[in-house]
């Protein structure tokens, strides 16, 4: 059985219709895996197909121009890179109306201001920050009539092109954000309910010094009433940190007036972050890394109990009460506990009547003075842990960790050792969080208006 595909095209209204062969081919109707069409008859007919277009296409633009009363110069081939094949074609270049004398301009430049088209772009670009760039290349070339020419450099360098022309339309960066004054604030309607915005730090081998790690700071988002975002940038390579922080909580809604809870570990960089965004904001010490210090030091007590059982019974009543007193946001007494214990540690190693001494004790009170330091930093920003969790509110940044898996090590691959530079990891996570949140087809859509109209 003979199968042959035609395309009909009508040049205008007026026009009559044309008919191009595009494909044909040859069926079997008795044997199974003859049935239907094969992967690379299918990719046969879109190539055809897609070179038969876009020179209709190109050959109506030219003749929309109106360029017969210029004098033309000849042509030059040019290379489109598409969805389904590369196509060469042949630009013409005509000379320039009387009075520039020698100039010439090819009037496909117009319409083609690039050579890969935009619907190959999203998805070279989407699949990268989804799959390593050997993967994407493979897998675009196994199932799309794509030019085998393409690789993994090229997709790399395509990724890099676009989040770079995206980060130059981030505003300025600054210091502090204005939210307005009180009154104002009063006047605005009533805003969405409390926005929790949690971060944390993963790390990655760096290209550049192979016996170095550098941090990626990732967040998430969870607004009351709209769907959880996350967000990711390298924080020693990014220059506008608060400003991308400040437009990804614009774009989930924050309003001048809107109560943000901020979670973290606790350290400096991510602090600073989180300060002079929003007035109405609250910062809170992450519950998860205050437990996981008072397991550490739980696990020194155990030992220290088989050495000095009178004072480490002692040391771990103590710090049972730490802990209750931190979960209900009582930081002053909980340090005046773990002074306490301080100072049974040095009683015990200057105590000559103990027979034998505990191996790890100067281990333990540089333990006990480092957890005292990280309380009296943070006190502020500890609250009742108890209440908030009877009433159903968030207190760990559990969700974040979560977060951390999915944005860095399912793509960086950390488990392989991967190796990347600060510029690459930082610019690929910009795409990553972007098709994570489902927001890439809208980064496209506002550089091409026509691409893929929003459903």
């Amino acid at each position: 059985m003979k199968f042959k595909i035609q395309l009909v095209y009508e040049a205008g209204e007026d026009a009559g219709s044309a008919t191009e062969d595009i494909f044909a081919f040859n069926k079997a109707s008795d044997c199974f895996e003859d049935i239907g069409m094969t992967l690379s008859q299918s990719k046969q007919i879109l190539k055809n197909l897609q070179r038969c277009v876009v020179e209709k296409q190109l050959a109506d633009f030219i003749r929309s121009k109106s360029l017969q009363g210029l004098r033309k110069k000849g042509s030059y081939p040019v290379k489109l890179k598409t969805l389904f094949g590369d196509i060469i074609f042949q630009s013409p270049r005509y000379y320039s109306k009387e009075g520039e004398k020698n100039k010439t301009f090819a009037p496909l430049n117009e319409l083609l201001p690039q050579h890969t088209t935009p619907e190959l772009l999203f998805l070279e670009t989407k699949w990268a920050a989804l799959i390593p760039f050997e993967k994407t290349a493979s897998l675009l070339k196994e199932i799309l009539p794509i030019a085998e020419t393409m690789n993994a450099e090229t997709i790399h360098h395509n990724l890099q092109d676009v989040a770079t022309e995206e980060e130059s339309l981030l505003g300025e960066e600054a210091y502090l954000f204005n939210s307005g004054s009180i009154l104002d604030r009063e006047e605005l309607d009533r805003p969405e309910r409390t926005m929790a915005i949690g971060m944390d730090g993963g790390y990655i081998r760096d290209w550049d010094n192979k016996k170095n790690i550098f941090e990626v700071i990732v967040g998430k988002t969870i607004p009351a009433e709209r769907a959880a975002k996350c967000f990711g940038f390298v924080g020693i390579y990014d220059t506008k940190p608060k400003r991308r922080l400040y437009e990804h909580l614009k774009s989930q809604g924050m309003q001048p007036h809107q109560s943000l809870e901020f979670f973290c570990d606790g350290a400096d960089n991510l602090r600073n972050l989180q300060t002079y965004l929003n007035a109405e904001s609250t910062q809170i010490l992450d519950w998860f890394h205050i437990t996981m210090r008072l397991t550490v030091l739980n696990q020194y007590a155990l030992g220290f109990l088989k050495n000095d059982a009178e004072r480490g019974v002692e040391v771990q009543r103590y710090l049972e009460r730490t802990k209750w007193n931190l979960w209900h946001g009582d930081p002053v007494d909980a340090l005046w506990r773990i002074e306490h214990i301080g100072n049974c540690l040095e009683m015990h190693q200057d105590d000559e009547a103990t027979p034998k001494k505990y191996g790890k004790c100067d281990a333990f009170i540089a333990q006990i003075a480092d957890f005292g330091k990280y309380i009296t930093n943070n006190s502020g920003y500890i609250v009742n842990y108890g209440e908030r969790y009877r009433n159903g509110e968030i207190i760990t940044t559990s969700f974040v960790e979560s977060t951390v898996n999915y944005v860095i090590a399912k793509r960086f691959v950390k488990k392989q050792s991967m190796q990347w530079t600060k510029k690459g990891t930082h610019l690929l996570l910009q795409v990553r969080t972007k098709v994570l949140n489902n927001e890439w087809e809208d980064v496209f859509r506002r550089k091409y208006p026509k691409f893929r109209p929003a459903a």
